[in-house]
């Protein structure tokens, strides 16, 4: 949802100014017609008249304009009519008026106009086959994604023999002498097929993918995102009413997840990510409280002060620094080869 409200506001117009597209365009209905704003409604039809007919190809070319000046007749032409269709009618004409008075309400401007563009579309139908058409594309997406992943496990020999392997723990592997039974009435290359989709299989339930190329939920999708979101936003804030009322008017102890929120918004640590992280770091971070500020601000300078000193000491990386005293990729030298 935040994508596409970001998508809409970057591609949107500068609010205040006329909308190329909408109406006449960045010019003014009024000024294309050569009326003011309080013009009748049959002062507009005559300006109309009179300017249709001066900028009409049929006319031009009795003129004998040029080809180059009757296409920018042509032009001028389509656009006085649409400085009419917007002018003729007191709806239309309140509408645009609503519109010059109110540029900077450019989405329900927006709104209003291709509803009277559209007057037999009901814009909920449209607005709920656009998510829908978004949601279906990326649960496709994320599958494809899934697949590929588990796709290259499958072929890849690590992954596979692993999987070979459970498969016989569990009894399910056929040994050479049952495939060459089975041979008698299936295809070597179906016997091959069926493997492949045992070692996938098991490979699904031993390993956890995560990131981008994790299996995809129904749940993650926009549609019930959408659905989801009074769910979302009571849980968000009974959370803060919740930790305001424990922890800063009862004064509590925090329990052990509350110390893990902490400990991942000290360290900068998204909740993926401490999920990937050994029981042993775990251990660690709570032993040192690094649910506290001030512990955790101390740790990470540890830690970086320790991984400057590792790389100090690695030869590989007094190499390199040798090697860019030197000059590096860009020295030149005079040296024969």
């Amino acid at each position: 949802m935040l994508f596409l409200v970001c998508t809409v506001m970057l591609f949107s117009p500068t609010m205040g100014q006329l909308v190329p597209g909408m109406y006449c365009g960045e010019r003014n209905c009024y000024d294309v017609l050569e009326v003011d704003g309080h013009a009748t409604r049959s002062e507009i039809a005559k300006a109309y008249r009179k300017m249709a007919r001066e900028f009409h190809p049929d006319y031009l070319k009795s003129r004998g304009a040029s080809e180059n000046e009757i296409e920018e007749g042509v032009k001028q032409f389509h656009l006085i009519a649409t400085a009419y269709e917007t002018l003729k009618e007191t709806h239309t004409r309140d509408e645009y008026d609503y519109y010059l008075a109110h540029p900077e309400e450019y989405y329900y401007n927006y709104y209003r106009y291709y509803k009277q563009k559209m007057p037999n579309v009901d814009v909920r139908v449209v607005l709920g086959g656009t998510i829908t058409a978004i949601s279906i594309f990326q649960y496709i997406s994320w599958m494809t994604s899934y697949n590929t992943a588990i796709n290259y496990m499958a072929q890849n020999s690590k992954y596979r023999n692993a999987a070979k392997e459970e498969a016989k723990s569990r009894g399910l592997w056929l040994e050479k002498s049952e495939q060459r039974k089975q041979m008698r009435y299936k295809t070597r290359e179906a016997i091959k097929e069926d493997e492949d989709k045992l070692i996938k299989k098991i490979i699904e339930e031993k390993m956890d993918i995560r990131g981008g190329y994790q299996k995809p939920a129904y749940t993650d999708v926009l549609w019930v995102q959408i659905v989801l979101l009074p769910y979302y936003l009571f849980k968000f804030f009974w959370f803060h009413i919740r930790w305001f009322m424990d922890y800063t008017i009862q004064k509590k102890e925090f329990t052990d997840d509350d110390k893990v929120y902490l400990i991942c918004r000290n360290m900068k640590i998204r909740p993926l990510q401490w999920e990937l992280y050994s029981d042993k770091n775990k251990h660690e971070f709570m032993d040192k409280q690094l649910w506290i500020k001030s512990n955790a601000v101390t740790y990470m300078a540890e830690k970086a002060e320790e991984a400057k000193i590792k790389m100090a000491e690695d030869p590989k990386m007094k190499r390199y620094r040798r090697w860019m005293n030197k000059g590096g990729p860009g020295r030149m030298t005079f040296e024969e080869g």
